[in-house]
């Protein structure tokens, strides 16, 4: 049971909360285009008066589709993981707390979305490019979380065999 618990990784679990939640939120951002016609035009404000059970399917996709960027994530963290040797539990542990909050409305978006939602600023409110870059920003945010070398080697930390090797090397004094 102790080797089985020394698997766990507390950097990477972090790591893979905030990959998560980006991504999570990322492809409900650009879900919103699935139907942006009936969701946003003007001229079909009477339709979705008209027609409540299409908006509520559109929401539930929009819902949905945050599950399936949170899926697409755990797939890509858990391909890195298995490259870089890390145990599978961190990943799924990951998972499980980030679907739980995401569930209960408690992982945060309120508070942050002003900030993810910066580039959609850029364009016209309810733009369709201004979706395009909030979304496209927050899934470049969470692949450089996931797949960048400088995050790899801050989860490796010291236990990291490169670590180690340069930990042996001293540098030369610096003479005059």
């Amino acid at each position: 049971m102790r080797s089985f618990l020394a698997n766990l990784n507390s950097r990477l679990i972090i790591i893979n909360l905030m990959a998560f939640w980006l991504f999570f939120y990322a492809f409900q951002t650009l879900a919103f285009l699935h139907d942006y016609n009936f969701l946003y035009l003007p001229s079909e404000r009477m339709m979705r008066l008209n027609l409540p059970d299409r908006r509520a399917i559109d929401m539930n996709f929009i819902k949905q589709a945050g599950n399936f960027g949170l899926l697409a994530a755990y797939v890509i963290a858990w391909f890195v993981a298995n490259k870089k040797d890390w145990h599978w539990l961190n990943g799924v542990i990951s998972f499980v707390i980030t679907f739980t909050l995401c569930y209960f409305g408690w992982f945060g978006w309120s508070f942050l979305h002003t900030i993810f939602q910066a580039p959609e600023k850029l364009f016209a409110p309810t733009s369709m490019w201004g979706y395009l870059a909030a979304g496209f920003v927050m899934i470049a945010l969470g692949l450089l979380l996931l797949l960048s070398k400088r995050v790899i080697r801050y989860i490796d930390g010291p236990n990291s065999k490169n670590y180690l090797a340069d930990k042996g090397k001293k540098k030369p004094k610096r003479t005059r």
